[in-house]
């Protein structure tokens, strides 16, 4: 059940939400002569909570509360929290037993909510924070109430024994948490923002503003393709992402429309600082000395399983838009594909090195950035020496069709794999000469010779001179051993060529890996420029 600006009073687990709205320094006023219109100010609370009965340890009642402003006043939230036990004898209780808290309140969204408790008092305020604009509403600041399983009754018992049986019996004295009260109290209290300090005198900081999540930030950067064809090599476009519309099994029953965005160019402003080591305390912390340099390839649609709400022990597959990075840099060695010789990426060794030590060397922040995702595997088929593997379109249909590798049996289960780090697709590489920028690369990436026109290629840099070979993720269509990888003018020697050729998986290369960040990710600094990656948090 919902209720709005609602005050409620139950028994056994009463849960009480009181709207205050506290409008200090702010007046409507008139006069004879002159007439000021003043701003509306307005609150609603919004609760859902559905008062049990028969409260028992162990149980969770659900508890969601949230406060929206209704007004035309940029406004501060704060929540009184205050709880009570009483027994059934209509004493107070403490709110713990042997040091357990009888009633655990489950706070979620802690990096929008601050804790403060006030000294002396039995009653503790959260601060949301960030400024409350307009029709804008905070997170939920909890979602449940639990009676904790380790309290127990306060009881009195007696042992009798009668003909050889001993019976102990036990009644409840009415002075414990059986059969009592618990009072959970909500004021809630908002006062117009600019004055949160001087009214409520407390030294919490209130941001203007709430950091966007990394992938909602940057898809306002995003360029209409609508009313844009053509990239320009000038800042306002080196900060934007492009939309990019994909159309797969056209005229079919199964005809999908994929929109995505991604950077594109040869020197967009998508460097964002990863892999960061932990800050010392006391320590100023230098992003440049302690993180690696990654680059944002784009935002796309990324399906995930997740266990179902709704039936445990069942999994069922959701899509969000996630962040997709590349190592700024190739790691220093070059790596087999696999060691039994098959282009299988859910069996290869590199897939297992990849998602065990090196995934595992990573420090604790890049690890808790990184959500497991589904990556594509399907197989690319090579027409001839002249057309190569066909436009970069039909290359993204293939990479996303319904020909696995030629290791994997038939077996279409292996046309996507569930993991933590992969590589960059044959499109990841060729995505980025769109738009005019190089349409020889674009449309015939097998004879693309632009290797200056691509970011990608660009810092496929193993030294300042020689860009690597680097391994690709899919396999090629009618082999078990041929992979896919990007050349570049290698030692300024070999192939002129930058675009895709196939390799034997015997032949070691370079890397570099690829993750896609949780959806919660948010950029809270810098401008994605080479001086001024992005920060992450």
């Amino acid at each position: 059940m919902k209720n709005r600006k609602s005050v409620v009073a139950l028994l056994l687990v009463a849960i009480i939400g009181i709207v205050g709205l506290t409008v200090a320094y702010f007046s409507n006023s008139t006069s004879i002569t002159n007439e000021f219109e003043t701003s509306e100010y307005g609150t609603d609370v919004t609760e859902t909570f559905t008062s049990p009965t028969g409260w028992q340890p162990g149980d969770e009642t659900p508890k969601v509360l949230t406060v929206k402003n209704t007004g035309e006043v940029d406004e501060a939230v704060r929540v009184k929290v205050e709880e009570k036990w009483v027994n059934k004898n209509g004493q107070e209780l403490s709110l713990t037993q042997d040091g357990n808290v009888a009633a655990l309140i489950h706070y979620i969204n802690d990096s929008d909510w601050t804790r403060v408790d006030v000294a002396n008092e039995d009653y503790y305020y959260y601060y949301y924070n960030y400024k409350l604009a307009p029709e804008e509403e905070t997170s939920e600041l909890l979602d449940k109430v639990i009676f904790n399983p380790l309290i127990n009754a306060s009881t009195t018992c007696t042992t009798t024994t009668e003909n050889g049986v001993t019976t102990r019996s036990c009644k409840s004295n009415g002075s414990g948490y059986d059969g009592a009260t618990y009072t959970l109290k909500f004021t809630i209290e908002t006062v117009q923002y600019n004055k949160y300090a001087d009214a409520w005198n407390v030294d919490v900081a209130i941001a203007e503003e709430k950091p966007h999540p990394a992938t909602q930030f940057l898809a306002e950067t995003a360029t209409n393709p609508r009313t844009i064809t053509s990239y320009n090599d000038t800042n306002a476009d080196k900060g934007k992402m492009f939309y990019f519309t994909h159309t797969l099994n056209a005229g079919t029953e199964n005809e999908k429309i994929i929109t995505e965005t991604r950077y594109i160019g040869n020197d967009p402003k998508n460097y964002v600082y990863f892999n960061c080591v932990d800050p010392v305390e006391n320590e100023e912390y230098d992003y440049a000395t302690s993180c690696e340099v990654w680059r944002i390839l784009g935002v796309f649609d990324v399906e995930k399983e997740v266990e179902n709400p709704e039936n445990a022990g069942q999994t069922i597959t959701v899509t969000e838009q996630r962040m997709k990075l590349v190592r700024g840099k190739v790691l220093d060695n070059k790596f087999f594909w696999d060691s039994n010789i098959k282009n299988d990426w859910t069996t290869a060794t590199l897939k297992t090195y990849l998602n065990t030590d090196y995934y595992n060397s990573l420090q604790t922040s890049a690890k808790g950035m990184i959500d497991e995702a589904k990556y594509y595997l399907g197989a690319v088929s090579y027409i001839d020496s002249t057309s190569g593997c066909g436009t970069t379109e039909k290359i993204y249909g293939e990479e996303r069709g319904t020909t696995v590798c030629g290791a994997c049996n038939g077996d279409n289960s292996k046309l996507t794999w569930l993991g933590n780090i992969g590589l960059m697709y044959i499109s990841d590489a060729y995505m980025v000469y769109s738009m005019n920028i190089d349409d020889t690369c674009y449309t015939n990436p097998w004879n693309c010779q632009g290797n200056e026109n691509s970011w990608i290629s660009m810092s496929n840099r193993i030294n300042s001179i020689d860009i690597a070979v680097v391994y690709l993720l899919n396999s090629q269509m009618g082999k078990n051993d041929g992979i896919y990888y990007t050349t570049g003018a290698y030692n300024r020697l070999s192939s002129a060529y930058s675009g895709p050729r196939f390799s034997y998986i015997t032949e070691g290369q370079y890397i570099r890996p690829v993750v896609y960040l949780s959806s919660n990710v948010q950029i809270f600094d810098g401008d994605g420029s080479i001086n001024s990656p992005y920060k992450l948090k």
